[in-house]
């Protein structure tokens, strides 16, 4: 060490300085009454100290503002799904409105008339038979049985074709052969309305002398043994005499078989 000493002269020299120095500035105070060396540390450290300051306090504020940002994609993804619920749920209340609505007429019809009906859904249409087909919820463990009727507060929608233990596949009166006893409200003229496959039904076995007007209702005679006698079935779009002794009568049901979501099926006794 020594002899490092003696090598570098000026190494010593400069620590020794070095060192009376930071004596000095510890035991000299500045025109403040502060110690020297704290203010020359002040001086130096202060650049670093705002530097370490600016970076850290924009690291937060960035990591704030994306903390806020993300709160509000989450707040807004949050409210989205609940308009969304909202929305959903008022369709179904609205739905619901017009369940009820339909089924206080089905109420007012099980009053009116004395027999017993269950209640079923639509639940299978085929797009190509439409005016001859559809499914309903509910079969032979239900109590329905071939040829019940098949009916709504509108009007008669057919008469069960088929059974299974929870289904019952339906033919609609407008079916090409399905047929019903019918009369008219105030002559009580009596006939046959019979399903060509269109959407309109033809009523039959009327002579040429009886009157018939377009807008006359035409109800169930009960004569067919299949439907309850007064029930709706459609009006009068056209009548006039026909080639032979029979007229020519279009009858437009009442039910828009197009938006039959539910059924009442008179059930046998």
């Amino acid at each position: 060490m020594m002899l490092l000493l003696q090598r570098k002269p000026f190494v010593s020299l400069a620590a020794l300085l070095l060192t009376n120095l930071l004596l000095l500035s510890v035991q000299v105070r500045n025109e403040e009454g502060r110690v020297l060396l704290r203010s020359w540390s002040l001086l130096v450290f202060t650049p670093i100290a705002s530097t370490v300051h600016f970076l850290t306090d924009g690291i937060t504020h960035a990591v704030r503002q994306y903390a806020l940002l993300y709160r509000a994609q989450q707040e807004n993804n949050r409210l989205h799904a609940e308009n969304a619920r909202l929305k959903v749920e008022l369709a179904q209340l609205q739905g619901i409105k017009s369940v009820l609505a339909r089924r206080q007429g089905y109420q007012l019809l099980q009053e009116q008339f004395l027999f017993d009906t269950f209640l079923a859904p639509v639940i299978w249409k085929s797009a190509p038979f439409y005016a001859h087909r559809l499914v309903i919820n509910g079969g032979s463990r239900r109590g329905i049985q071939k040829d019940d009727a098949v009916i709504t507060p509108e009007g008669i929608v057919g008469r069960v074709w088929a059974t299974t233990p929870f289904t019952a596949e339906v033919e609609l009166i407008t079916n090409a052969g399905a047929a019903a006893g019918a009369m008219l409200e105030d002559s009580r003229l009596q006939g046959v309305v019979q399903g060509d496959g269109s959407t309109l039904l033809q009523w039959n076995f009327i002579p040429n002398y009886e009157s018939v007007e377009v807008g006359n209702i035409v109800y169930t005679s009960g004569t067919d043994r299949i439907y309850p006698k007064a029930l709706p079935i459609g009006r009068v779009t056209k009548s006039s005499k026909g080639p032979a002794i029979y007229r020519k009568i279009q009858v437009q049901p009442f039910v828009d078989y197009l938006r039959l979501e539910e059924i009442m099926v008179v059930v046998s006794e």
